[in-house]
């Protein structure tokens, strides 16, 4: 609420200093630095620059104020080639995914991939019961362990 209120007086200040005929204060200027992450070590990296930024009682000040901001970059088209075909096998079978012990629940589920056909439970693990709607809608057979 502050921060729109802040908005609001600063463009009221504007306002009423153009209608007077006066020149506006400068704006003050908005830094942004566009971070693009695609790995661990492109989190680690922004991380690192976060905290040496923060050493510095300016930058800290003006990233506390807004006036340094970041925003996430696109996302670059994955390269390909004209003269290669865009599939270059056919999709491998999923790996096998076995549960071993415990509950399995429906974000359980969900997380597998949608070419799964089977999963492997030991005979101690239970499905909640919007695990098992899931796997059926999905078509999943589970393959218990004899033992």
């Amino acid at each position: 609420m502050d921060d729109l209120r802040g908005l609001i007086r600063q463009i009221l200040t504007e306002e009423l200093a153009e209608l007077r005929g006066e020149s506006p204060a400068p704006r003050p200027q908005i830094r942004e630095e566009t971070v693009t992450l695609r790995s661990n070590a492109d989190l680690q990296a922004f991380v690192q620059r976060i905290l040496s930024l923060a050493q510095d009682g300016k930058a800290r000040a003006e990233i506390e104020a807004g006036r340094h901001v970041f925003r996430l970059g696109a996302e670059p088209a994955p390269r390909m080639d004209a003269h290669q075909p865009a599939v270059t096998s056919p999709a491998a079978p999923p790996a096998a995914v076995r549960f071993d012990r415990g509950l399995v629940g429906e974000r359980e589920v969900a997380a597998l991939p949608d070419t799964q056909k089977s999963i492997r439970a030991a005979k101690s693990v239970r499905f909640t019961p919007l695990a098992r709607d899931e796997l059926r809608r999905r078509g999943i057979k589970i393959e218990r362990d004899k033992t």
